[in-house]
């Protein structure tokens, strides 16, 4: 059976420093905020996270440093948030869903809040108006994470045009991608000008600074090619049979341990002319991942992590995958199986970072969090994953599943 293997979306790893030049920075800005329906600043970073650091350094007072964020998360998020002199507060999700308990939420804003930080999954945050509303009345500041959700909306509006500041990912896994970057986008003001003009300050990365990421790029990319993957895959296959199956996920590991260099500073020109040339990719990307979730919602629909998001929202979503919730006791069974018979999935995208020793003393409830990590099966919808293999995945998929978990729609 033909197992579709996974690639980075191209890069032009030599020839982009070669032609993209100073006007490179202005055209990607255009096409994003073109994007994003126009209106709005655009702040190129050479690494997506330092967005976290930049704006909670601008918004925490002395007193007000925390910033209510999500655990479901990698751990240099947390990082940042420190780094910007802010207090991480954790809060949870509601249960089987990546969706914020808004009522936890609401309990958590005080006098000391900062700001709140969400993120978006494979689905929007279904209540991201409820919250800006709720920030708003509170005094507090709202900034949303859109790392993965290049090109989803709500209520009809871009992700990236809701909150108060948005960050975007544009490194080697994205739609737009490059070895690493990202942007900021906000509407024009006070904050906007003092963060564009810190930004500027800073230098631009150079080629060699990109070397240890590249590596990572093009490790993966070669493992995902068309003649190696089936061999990777058995190898991983033979490894996870044989061995237990952790929590711990190699997204765990902690890649910026202190402010350097890379993290104060723009990205390199060829990054810029890299994501210009792909804003026409990804509407045909989107309809890709949006086609074969529906192939998942015909049989997974009512088990699918974020259940409860109204269809209008979900319609709206970048499904980057489709988790699915298959229960703690049955996870590890479910997903060796699926590996035995050659399907390529995947467990839970993040770790609870509030699990992991330098962040248990972090306040805040993470109970639901915990419990979505171990019970998560998630499936590809990336563009190598055909509707025929999608429906030959779940079918199977359904056997392993007791028939009371699933209404067949």
């Amino acid at each position: 059976m033909q197992i579709p293997h996974q690639i980075i979306y191209q890069i032009r790893y030599i020839s982009c420093w070669r032609k993209s030049d100073q006007e490179a920075d202005q055209a990607f800005r255009f096409r994003l905020n073109s994007l994003l329906s126009g209106g709005s600043a655009i702040i190129p970073l050479g690494r997506a996270r330092s967005g976290i650091f930049i704006l909670v350094k601008q918004v925490v007072t002395e007193t007000r440093r925390n910033v209510i964020m999500s655990p479901y998360t990698i751990p240099d998020v947390i990082n940042m948030v420190k780094f910007g002199g802010g207090e991480p507060v954790f809060v949870d999700f509601r249960p089987n869903s990546t969706n914020v308990d808004f009522g936890h939420l609401r309990s958590l804003i005080d006098e000391r809040t900062a700001c709140v930080l969400v993120t978006h999954y494979h689905v929007p945050q279904a209540e991201t108006n409820a919250i800006a509303d709720l920030c708003r009345s509170r005094g507090v500041k709202f900034f949303d994470d859109c790392a993965i959700s290049l090109g989803a909306s709500i209520e009809g509006k871009p992700i990236g045009t809701i909150s108060e500041a948005s960050v975007f990912s544009f490194s080697g896994f994205k739609i737009l991608n490059f070895f690493w970057g990202g942007a900021i986008v906000m509407p024009p003001g006070e904050i906007a000008t003092a963060i564009e003009a810190e930004v500027e300050t800073w230098p631009r990365l150079r080629f060699w600074q990109y070397r240890f990421q590249a590596e990572k790029v093009l490790t993966y990319r070669f493992v995902t090619s068309r003649l190696v993957f089936p061999l990777f895959f058995t190898l991983r296959r033979s490894i996870i049979e044989s061995g237990e199956i952790v929590d711990v996920l190699p997204l765990s590991r902690i890649e910026t341990a202190s402010l350097d260099d890379t993290i104060t500073s723009r990205p390199a020109l060829a990054a810029l002319g890299e994501w210009s040339r792909k804003f026409s990719d990804i509407a045909d990307i989107l309809n890709h991942r949006r086609s074969i979730a529906a192939v998942y919602d015909r049989y997974f629909r009512q088990i699918s992590v974020s259940a409860e998001t109204p269809e209008e929202c979900r319609a709206e979503a970048g499904f980057v995958n489709y988790p699915i919730i298959v229960g703690r006791n049955s996870r590890d069974e479910i997903y060796r199986a699926l590996l035995a018979n050659n399907y390529d999935v995947a467990l839970s995208l993040y770790p609870n970072v509030h699990e992991m020793e330098m962040f248990t003393d972090i306040p805040g409830r993470t109970t639901n969090v915990s419990e979505l990590v171990r019970s998560i099966i998630t499936l590809p919808t990336h563009t190598r994953v055909t509707p025929a293999y999608a429906e030959r995945l779940s079918q199977f998929l359904l056997t392993l599943i007791p028939s009371h978990s699933v209404r067949f729609l």
